[in-house]
């Protein structure tokens, strides 16, 4: 029986470290069932979307979406797994999103169609997308990408309400063909999440015995307190990498160890606790009817954890120290 597994994501769940894995190890993974198509430029499977949504260029595929859409189908022919992955698949905003019953017009030589989807506690993944997001552009002030994110239950277009992301991919996918892994638990697993991907996929392999890549994390976020002082001191500018990591190392004199930053304020992440608690049990309840031993992760904050609250004087201080040993070390 021909099977497709459409990993969506989400985003920030190691679908980098996922990708680039299983494109390094497409003979091994072939050998064991498992094909990964080799569709163009880049590991992941972006320019499938591309179809519906714009994306750079470099994921545009050899002769467009259709050709790719066209080389998948044709592999229904083959035994094995076919494992396609991009989280884009899962993007909420701007409308239009992916087509999914279009989506699965395009996978239907397939005698099975599974989607394989990772979620996350909100409480870490608003604070990664902001993250990620101020790699490349100038963020908006944290306070307001927070109260939009809340308001709209989309962080920088992604879902934060997985009721409203069940709702869509329920648009053209039976109960039983969407699969929920929670992330944390996955991560606390043999082989973490990379493992629990090659278990959904049927296969005995593990990340041991696979070849690493990125020593075995991509697209690692930053450090928040640190990424969020150099998005202060850089604006109206994107903070340049040097500036992070000059920046990272002054929150750590103010660490113990095993003490991680946040960029949420106290208040801040209560609000966001108690936003989404009753949509999360809403959501659980959903999931268990037909998946019983569905668990998901609730934001919880590390019982150690160093605020934004918590930043004051000699913190700046410091970090213009730093900024000026720099400066005077640098070549005229």
């Amino acid at each position: 029986m021909a099977r497709v597994i459409l990993h969506i994501g989400t985003h920030k769940t190691a679908t980098t470290t996922i990708q680039n894995t299983f494109a390094a190890n497409r003979a091994l993974l072939a050998r064991h069932g498992v094909i990964y198509p080799d569709l163009g430029r880049v590991a992941g499977h972006h320019g499938l979307v591309m179809q519906w949504l714009p994306l750079p260029s470099v994921y545009e595929l050899p002769g467009g979406a259709a050709a790719g859409w066209a080389r998948v189908g044709a592999l229904a022919r083959k035994s094995g797994v076919v494992f396609l992955s991009s989280e884009e698949f899962s993007r909420g905003q701007p409308l239009p999103r992916v087509d999914l019953r279009e989506l699965r017009r395009h996978l239907a030589p397939f005698d099975r169609i599974e989607v394989l989807c990772t979620l996350r506690d909100q409480l870490s993944y608003l604070q990664s997308i902001y993250l990620e997001v101020s790699k490349k552009h100038v963020p908006p002030p944290w306070p307001t990408f927070l109260a939009n994110s809340l308001a709209s239950g989309f962080g920088a277009g992604l879902f934060l309400d997985f009721n409203a992301l069940d709702d869509f991919l329920r648009g053209a996918f039976a109960r039983d063909e969407i699969k929920y892994l929670d992330f944390a638990s996955s991560q606390a697993r043999p082989g973490g999440i990379l493992g629990e991907v090659l278990r959904q996929a049927g296969t005995q392999l593990t990340p041991g015995d696979l070849t690493a890549v990125d020593n075995g994390a991509a697209n690692v976020s930053p450090d928040p307190l640190a990424a969020w002082a150099a998005n202060q001191i850089a604006a109206p500018y994107p903070a340049p990498p040097d500036l992070v990591s000059l920046a990272s190392a002054t929150p750590r004199e103010e660490l113990e160890q095993g003490v991680r930053t946040t960029i949420y304020t106290r208040a801040e992440e209560a609000r966001l606790l108690g936003h989404f608690a009753p949509l999360n049990a809403r959501f659980v309840e959903r999931i268990t009817q037909t998946a019983p031993d569905f668990r998901l992760t609730m934001p919880s904050p590390p019982r150690k954890r160093l605020y934004r609250d918590d930043v004051g004087p000699a913190f700046w201080i410091r970090m213009a120290r730093r900024l000026h040993a720099r400066d005077r070390l640098a070549p005229a």
